[in-house]
């Protein structure tokens, strides 16, 4: 059995037709894999689910090299595995310590071995193999026959979390619910996380969810799941407590920068079915849109919200992209499409090899073209969103209104592997048309509005403020702030003669100025 794996794996890279460099990188793999099977198969003898694992591995690998979107750290990775190892065996019964060089001595069960891992995908594969083996042979529950594919999914895990935020393995639990999300329908919270400064933070909430419901807000931290503390735990792996049958509870223990102190904040899941747009006349005839994802309707619900509109011939549209945490790159897209002229640039991706670099252009003029269009974004707007309002603030087509974005530029492919489970892996970034990363810049808008993000210090002294009796008063009085925000984007758009966005931009700080000095003068007003 583990000769029988291992040929079919050499004979398909030896039947590879990739030209050059390439096939002797191939042939290089396979001497290296004969090798690593030689040495390794006559000492620590493995179970079949034991080599499934082994071949996992070497397939994940190779997907990483030829996918990632930069030069991955295989050293790093390599020993980031190792701690995978290291968590998944028995307590106590599997370690390891870095020595000069490339050589790691592991230790397990009273015995030592010396392995090389070197910094590249084909001379520390074998290394990483024997580490492997060793790790299941002198570490592992016999009777629970600890060591299989769980074991290998622990060490992937932390294998392509040591890439970035956002590469992970996916294990099959996960791929099939990373399945069920995509339809835009499943049992959850509601809430779109990411992994920021290694802190599981809120995106946004999606809207009409039990974590929109309760409060919950963009930057927000989740330091607990159940009591489970979130640190270093895989996103899938909180994707996986988080969802679950409807009318059950969870319990998230959470940190805000506005509070002086954490807060348990339960939850009662729901079936999460996004309605991504909603729509409205506001007052002076003017439309709203509010796309709150981009998920595989979006684009549809969107072509029937702008039909309405424009059959209530509405003079102008607010495009409502904040707190959107985005969802599909060709959604987006498509959702451009409509506001753009036909063969406009939306965003083209870049990743370190040649095959990532793509172009999305748009495919026939949008039914709302040359009109005026406002889009408002804040902190919250993420991925997808960013990339709308990045295409239609470079193309001069809207103007953009709020407060900078998130900054989640970067491109995850999901590649299925063996066993149903996949890969999540960073393969490019995204740019804007006149080629701006978005990425941890995130989309700047024309005019600033709304709550101004706090400094540092401004967060200390804001703590210390809290702790007095007044803070919640103060919070409850915030939640009825008006949305001035939108009533500045409605104020241009009722007095806009042209879908000029230089025009549109002077309009807006002029009425930003009335703004504030109307306020300035109740201020003075008030007793």
């Amino acid at each position: 059995r583990p000769m029988s794996i291992r040929r079919i794996r050499i004979f398909r890279l030896l039947r590879s037709r990739a030209p050059g460099v390439r096939r002797a990188k191939h042939f290089t793999i396979c001497l290296t894999l004969l090798a690593a099977v030689l040495s390794a198969s006559l000492v620590f003898s493995l179970s079949s689910d034991q080599e499934d694992a082994i071949a996992l591995l070497y397939e994940v690998m190779e997907k990483v090299d030829d996918s990632y979107a930069r030069t991955p750290d295989f050293r790093k990775m390599y020993v980031a595995g190792l701690e995978g190892l290291k968590k998944s065996a028995d307590e106590g019964r599997f370690d390891f310590e870095e020595k000069a060089g490339d050589e790691v001595l592991l230790k397990a069960g009273g015995k030592e071995l010396l392995v090389r891992l070197q910094g590249d995908a084909v001379g520390g594969l074998g290394g990483f193999e024997r580490a492997y083996r060793f790790a299941v042979a002198n570490a592992g529950d016999s009777e629970k026959k600890k060591g299989g594919l769980d074991v290998m999914y622990a060490a992937l895990t932390s294998m392509l979390r040591s890439l970035d935020p956002f590469s992970t393995f996916v294990t099959p639990e996960s791929y099939r619910q990373m399945r069920v999300e995509h339809t835009g329908r499943y049992g959850g919270v509601g809430v779109i996380i990411t992994v920021r400064e290694k802190k599981l933070t809120i995106v946004s909430p999606i809207d009409d969810t039990p974590a929109h419901r309760a409060g919950l807000k963009s930057e927000d931290v989740i330091l607990e799941i159940d009591g489970a503390s979130t640190a270093d735990m895989p996103l899938s792996e909180v994707v996986r407590r988080m969802r679950g049958p409807a009318g059950k509870m969870v319990d998230l223990l959470i940190s805000r920068v506005s509070w002086p102190e954490p807060r348990n904040v339960p939850l009662r899941r729901a079936i999460i079915s996004i309605k991504s747009v909603k729509t409205g006349v506001k007052e002076g005839g003017i439309g709203y849109l509010r796309v709150t994802a981009f998920h595989g309707r979006t684009t549809r619900e969107l072509d029937v919200a702008l039909n309405d509109l424009i059959q209530k011939k509405v003079r102008g549209i607010v495009l409502d992209l904040r707190d959107n945490p985005g969802g599909f790159l060709r959604q987006s897209v498509q959702v451009s499409e409509r506001f753009l002229p036909d063969g406009s640039m939306v965003v083209f991706t870049r990743g370190r090899r040649r095959s990532e670099t793509a172009y999305f252009r748009s495919r026939g003029t949008g039914v709302w073209v040359g009109k005026p269009l406002v889009v408002l974004i804040n902190k919250g707007s993420a991925s997808a969103s960013e990339i709308v309002a990045g295409a239609l603030q470079d193309l001069d087509r809207a103007l953009i209104i709020g407060r900078t974005s998130f900054g989640k530029g970067s491109v995850q492919a999901i590649i299925p592997t063996r066993g149903e489970a996949a890969v999540r892996l960073t393969t490019a970034k995204y740019y804007t048309p006149l080629g701006r990363l978005i990425h941890e810049k995130g989309i700047q808008p024309d005019v600033e509005a709304g709550p101004q993000p706090l400094t540092k210090k401004e967060i200390r002294e804001r703590r210390r403020e809290m702790k007095s009796s007044l803070y919640k008063k103060e919070e409850k009085t915030e939640e009825k702030k008006k949305d001035t925000v939108l009533e500045l984007a409605l104020g241009v758009l009722r007095d806009a003669e042209s879908a000029n966005v230089e025009a549109l931009r002077r309009a807006a700080l002029d009425a930003q100025r009335l703004m504030r000095s109307a306020e300035a003068v109740s201020s003075t007003a008030s007793p």
